[in-house]
């Protein structure tokens, strides 16, 4: 229902905001907004900026591409790795770094703050692309949301050693770029760094996979769980979580059945992914107009005749909804519906 993702992405849609600033020469200080990516329409091989009033034009030449990828997913997109992959990586001055966004559904950011505070959980800027191209440690430069097929690029101006975030997934999905001076050796190649990330890549689904199995609530059908967090036996470490309504250890449950009058609370267990559980009127879909941040409405009880929106459910949230008429409703998580976080309700 990609209908949803273009809900999310005009619901998004504020000014963006270019960073004046210039480029700096390399291994210099400033940083800013170049337009495009690492082109300057004369087919040279640098960065330029637009002059500075009564200035000339400051460009930086390129040195050697990476590339990088902003999390991962299953193919049913139950099972999701919200990592950089690989986190860290070690560049000379001058280099890009090209993040790949390759798995559909769930966004992701690739945010340099410069120094700045990063925006609140649930803040629905980070969806916007902010600055450019070029990073020196004190521009705040953000990919804003990107999604399969799309890429982002970085050129680093200055050596030192920077944090980067994703803001739709919070500090646990972090990575550190060291920029050393231009000309060092590199300590590891393209290919380590892909092996890395692919080693990675399959832990935290893995995690993911095994986080199901310790499903944390008694199974009954009246406590849920609206996303889960990778498992407390996961090891190594991993960031993942779980995109699914789940009422029991398994993906594969079936639709929960409760009689007319009980109340079914959902938890989100995830610690990284807010979550929503949205009921729509019985037999039609959720609006693609009800953006994911929209606040909650219809109140705490459901017979089908009008949307119930639980809002924005952070990690530790929780919802109740007491169902007063029998029939079978549907509901989603508009953050994650093209993953496939949808389920159903039975009242009889």
């Amino acid at each position: 229902m990609q209908a949803h993702k273009d809900r999310s992405l005009s619901f998004f849609a504020v000014a963006v905001c270019v960073a004046g600033s210039l480029v700096a020469a390399c291994g210099g200080g400033g940083g800013g907004g170049a337009a495009g990516p690492f082109a300057n329409g004369n087919g040279n091989n640098a960065l330029s900026s637009s002059p500075a009033p009564g200035g000339s034009p400051v460009s930086c030449p390129l040195g050697k591409t990476w590339f990088a990828k902003p999390g991962t997913a299953s193919p049913h997109g139950a099972l999701q790795g919200w990592r950089f992959y690989p986190p860290d990586m070690t560049v000379n001055v001058g280099d890009v770094i090209t993040w790949q966004f390759t798995v559909t559904g769930e966004p992701h950011t690739v945010t340099f703050p410069g120094g700045k505070p990063l925006p609140p959980p649930g803040d629905p800027s980070v969806a916007a692309p902010v600055g450019g191209h070029t990073y020196d440690g004190t521009n705040y430069i953000s990919s804003g949301f990107m999604f399969a097929g799309q890429s982002y690029s970085v050129q680093f101006t200055k050596a030192g050693t920077y944090k980067f975030y994703c803001l739709n997934h919070g500090p646990e999905m972090q990575g550190t770029i060291v920029v050393n001076d231009r000309g060092s050796a590199y300590p590891k190649t393209q290919a380590d760094y892909d092996a890395q990330g692919a080693s990675l890549m399959a832990t935290d689904l893995s995690a993911a996979s095994g986080s199901v199995a310790e499903f944390p609530f008694t199974m009954g059908g009246t406590h849920l769980a609206a996303g889960i967090a990778p498992g407390l036996t996961a090891a190594p470490p991993s960031n993942s979580s779980v995109l699914r309504f789940l009422d029991g250890p398994s993906l594969d449950d079936g639709p929960v059945s409760v009689a007319v009058g009980t109340t079914v609370t959902w938890t989100n267990e995830s610690n990284n992914a807010p979550h929503t559980v949205t009921f729509p009127i019985a037999g039609q879909d959720v609006p693609p107009s009800l953006p994911p941040f929209a606040p909650p409405s219809g109140g705490n009880t459901y017979d089908g005749s009008t949307l119930v929106n639980s809002g924005v459910l952070l990690p530790g949230g929780s919802f109740s909804l007491t169902f007063t008429k029998a029939g079978t409703f549907k509901y989603a998580c508009i953050f994650h519906d093209d993953e496939g976080m949808v389920s159903t309700v039975t009242v009889h």
